[in-house]
């Protein structure tokens, strides 16, 4: 654990120090170079057996190496129906044959999509890369390449449905969908993410989940005897058993939250409303989680959203969202002539800086739950251990 636990002090203290206490677009960038070497180090470094896929992987990249171009376009491919996961095994067999270096590279595009992601449409990229992290994103790009690699294209296509514009979304989900067919799910959910926040929408939803809940073992056994009959197996029904209460808990802990403050994040963009909407999903689907593993593949790829909602959130109740409501008056009591109206300057500047002291009380407060709950939800996942990360050992042990 103390290889996971220094990787993430290390962001909180950079994060607090260039972002926090001297922030400017320099210090935001070398932040996230210097914290995603650290991860691409991590990832580089690591065993076979810390992921719990990571052989599985492994054994592919051999066989990609060894069978060459014959083998991708033949039926032994095993993921020929994801072909951009195929071409990237491919292309970087046709280099060396060492594992580790594939490794690298996957960790690099994971990584390096994220932090350009952050930096381009975060408000507080520091504050995401930290979830990335203390969520378990990160953890899970050790084991689920090809869903992770997928999750990081997918989370570009997001701005397009916020700008209204279906092809270019369209377009990413699809090149997402060459390395995990699952984010094919995501089509249809251009036209539900930009639905308006309001109870009856949320209500509705919540029916629809409950009734697939209801009936997910006869739909479960229509499926596996017509069309996925290879679910029919020990393999499918380990899928279909459920979580405990902690699996979930963290997720709809964070989707009630940023429900409560929808007034905040929607005052700081009204198109905010498609990222409340998927962490609102991501909890759904968690709280089926706990009936069938299954829908917790499903929920990883809206729960990731947090990365941009979580930042959305602290910037609205930021000093930020004080200063776009209100422009400070610098109060120059020579130029204003009357009394009454330098009495009501006066005022309306003392109340602005109150209101901006307040924000500042508020942003700390917040910062420090999302620390301390962050940190402790990062611990239990590594406790838990569930796709083997822990122990950490490096390749050369």
């Amino acid at each position: 654990m103390t290889v996971y636990n220094l990787l993430l002090l290390l962001i909180l203290v950079l994060g607090l120090l260039l972002c926090e206490y001297k922030k400017s677009k320099r210090n935001t960038i070398v932040f996230l170079v210097l914290s995603s070497l650290a991860m691409t180090a991590v990832a580089f470094l690591r065993a076979d057996t810390v992921g719990i896929d990571y052989k599985q992987y492994e054994t592919y990249f051999y066989q990609v190496h060894d069978g060459g171009w014959k083998f991708l376009i033949s039926s032994a491919n095993g993921y020929r129906i994801e072909p951009g996961y195929s071409l990237l095994n491919y292309v970087v067999s046709l280099f060396t044959r060492d594992v580790h270096i594939f490794m690298l590279v996957v960790a690099v595009v994971v990584v390096t999509l994220t932090a350009v992601l952050l930096y381009r449409v975060s408000p507080i990229p520091w504050i995401g890369m930290f979830v990335f992290v203390s969520f378990g994103f990160y953890g899970n790009s050790l084991s689920f390449l090809r869903q992770c690699i997928a999750i990081s294209i997918f989370l570009f296509s997001i701005e397009f449905i916020k700008k209204r514009q279906f092809v270019p979304y369209l377009l990413i989900v699809l090149l997402a969908v060459t390395f995990h067919k699952s984010i094919i799910v995501m089509i249809p959910f251009y036209f539900i993410a930009r639905l308006p926040v309001n109870w009856k929408f949320l209500l509705s939803y919540s029916g629809i989940a409950a009734l697939i809940t209801g009936l997910s073992w006869p739909i479960f056994n229509l499926i596996t005897k017509y069309v996925y009959k290879v679910y029919a197996t020990q393999q499918g029904l380990y899928y279909m058993m459920g979580r405990d209460w902690q699996t979930a808990a963290i997720p709809v802990i964070t989707a009630a939250v940023i429900l409560i403050l929808t007034r905040f994040i929607l005052r700081r963009d009204e198109r905010n409303s498609v990222l409340i909407n998927l962490s609102f999903f991501s909890a759904l689907l968690y709280l089926m989680t706990l009936q069938h593993f299954l829908y917790q593949r499903f929920g990883m790829m809206f729960l990731t959203t947090v990365i941009l909602t979580i930042p959305e959130l602290f910037a609205s109740i930021g000093v930020q969202s004080v200063e776009a409501e209100a422009v400070p008056q610098t109060v120059n009591r020579k130029a204003i002539r009357n009394r009454a109206e330098r009495k009501r300057a006066i005022a309306e500047r003392r109340q602005f800086k109150m209101q901006v002291n307040t924000r500042k009380y508020i942003y700390s407060y917040a910062l420090a739950t999302l620390v301390f709950v962050g940190y402790l939800y990062h611990v239990w996942i590594l406790l838990a251990n569930r796709i083997n990360l822990v122990p950490y050992l490096t390749f050369w042990e």
